[in-house]
């Protein structure tokens, strides 16, 4: 009986203001039936347990992870350790050759390796090691920075204390004590391993420096309405202390900048948006192996003027490959594709489908059109109709899909009349892996259209793999250039 570590979190944060806009985690529950256990619990004989052994893991089951429960961040943490290098003037972010990477770096009597040994990064600097995700390069910087002068701005991080968010049951970080940190330890917390914070915790460290060094105390109120007289109280953020300069907080946005535009962080990329971030994975202690990695990604947008902090966790990925960038770096993109817009943040460009493309034209509404009409207004579609209706008196009534999207030539358009309305239902294709093409030609087989953004393999799909949808439904897909590593 044990209670499975599998699924994720995900936290959104104005770090203006500290304000949580969203946040989630999975698996769930049922919350009107809340003694059921969830797929994270696995057990034979669950109705042979014990009352106090049943509530046991069913508080497990309950609790909020991103404030209940602690994890290793990663290399997400790398932010923390190069703003304390930055504010103390002991490093420059663009003076090359500060950093070696041979592939491992030694350290007391064990081999740290860098995640690219077999291809080391070489020479370095700070912003180069950060794109890179470099191992051996924060291992170096730890130990310039020095264990008390880290803790010190952990502490100024909050990292040592609960955020003061107020929600139910919320920890704080793990650490070693500063007396008992020695060569091992200073080099595994420089790059974000063998402590633990919560998720909250690291989003609302991440939106002090995306809010030019000031943190914010989390919030999940906005307002306080009396019931009785009317009145609204307004939730007034809440400044809690500088901790890093404009300066160096304009810096270190550059470099997230960076490490999505130049280095491992390239799946998060949103067409028409500046988005910067920083991958992470962290590896179970060898004690606990069966918890498995945990891949991450901390991101903002836009990158001057941020409006908005994404973290998302997954535990334990089992799809392959196990690294941040290539595991969470998508799904930052698919949450921040629909989120920007959303948020009113213009975007600077279109998507790689515009209309503007002589291969893409935009549906017409053909609804309440007679068959013969509708199908003379469609021509550079593949039009399907069910029946043997009049095509001269016989009106459309439904269209799937609906009007006003753009889609490529011989697009599949299904039209439906009063006396012919049956849909099909067909099952989405995992798309992912695929190119632009194989993903179209995969759709086009099942009666699916597509929407492309960007160039390079699938890295996300707006409908999961497998769902049942309709015939001529839209599947909108994101396209990244394949990306080396993403530690």
């Amino acid at each position: 009986m044990i209670i499975e570590q599998i699924g994720g979190t995900v936290i959104m944060m104005d770090p203006g203001t500290g304000d949580i806009l969203a946040m989630a985690t999975y698996p769930d529950y049922n919350i009107n039936i809340p003694f059921a256990p969830n797929s994270s619990i696995r057990s034979d004989n669950w109705d042979e347990l014990s009352p106090e052994e049943k509530n046991n893991l069913l508080y497990k089951m309950w609790n909020n992870t991103s404030v209940q429960n602690t994890y290793e961040p990663g290399s997400t943490f790398k932010l923390i350790t190069a703003a304390a290098a930055l504010e103390e003037g002991l490093i420059q972010p663009n003076h090359a050759g500060d950093f070696y990477c041979s592939g491992s770096e030694k350290v007391s009597d064990a081999n740290i390796r860098c995640w690219r040994s077999y291809d080391p990064h070489g020479s370095q600097s700070l912003k180069q090691a950060m794109a890179n995700s470099c191992n051996p390069a924060f291992i170096q910087l730890g130990r310039k920075i020095g264990a008390n002068t880290l803790y010190k701005y952990y502490e100024a991080f909050g990292l040592f204390e609960t955020t003061g968010s107020n929600l139910y049951g919320e920890q704080r970080g793990l650490f070693h004590t500063v007396s008992n940190v020695g060569d091992y330890e200073l080099a595994t917390i420089s790059f974000g391993q063998r402590f633990t914070i919560t998720p909250l915790q690291l989003i609302t460290a991440i939106s002090a420096i995306a809010n030019e060094g000031v943190l914010m105390r989390p919030n999940i109120v906005k307002e306080i309405k009396n019931t009785n007289t009317g009145s609204i109280t307004p939730r007034v953020p809440i400044e809690v202390r500088q901790v890093i300069s404009k300066e160096t907080a304009d810096v270190l946005m550059e470099m997230l900048d960076y490490t999505v535009t130049d280095g491992t962080g390239g799946y998060a990329k949103v067409p028409g948006y500046s988005i910067g971030g920083k991958t992470g994975t962290s590896e179970p202690i060898e004690s606990n192996r069966e918890e498995g990695y945990v891949a991450s990604f901390i991101a903002v947008s836009p990158t001057v003027h941020a409006q908005v902090v994404l973290l998302v966790i997954i535990n334990n990925p089992k799809a392959g490959s196990i690294q941040g960038g290539s595991v969470a770096g998508p799904i930052v993109s698919q949450i921040f594709g629909e989120v920007l817009p959303s948020l009113g943040i213009a975007s600077s460009q279109n998507s790689s489908n515009s209309s503007n493309n002589t291969d893409f034209f935009t549906l017409p509404d053909v609804r309440n059109k007679t068959i013969a009409e509708a199908k003379t207004m469609l021509s550079r579609f593949d039009v399907h109709i069910p029946g043997n209706a009049d095509i001269n008196t016989t009106l459309i009534t439904d269209q799937v899909p609906k009007p006003g999207i753009s889609l490529r030539r011989n697009a599949d358009i299904y039209l439906y009349t009063a006396s012919n309305s049956q849909r099909t239902y067909v099952s989405v294709p995992n798309l992912k892996g695929m190119s632009a093409a194989a993903a179209t030609n995969s759709l086009a087989s099942k009666g699916l259209n597509i929407v492309v953004n960007g160039t390079g393999i699938v890295t996300s799909q707006d409908i999961a793999a497998e769902k049942e949808v309709e015939q001529g439904t839209v599947v909108t897909v994101t396209l990244q250039s394949a990306i080396d590593g993403g530690y």
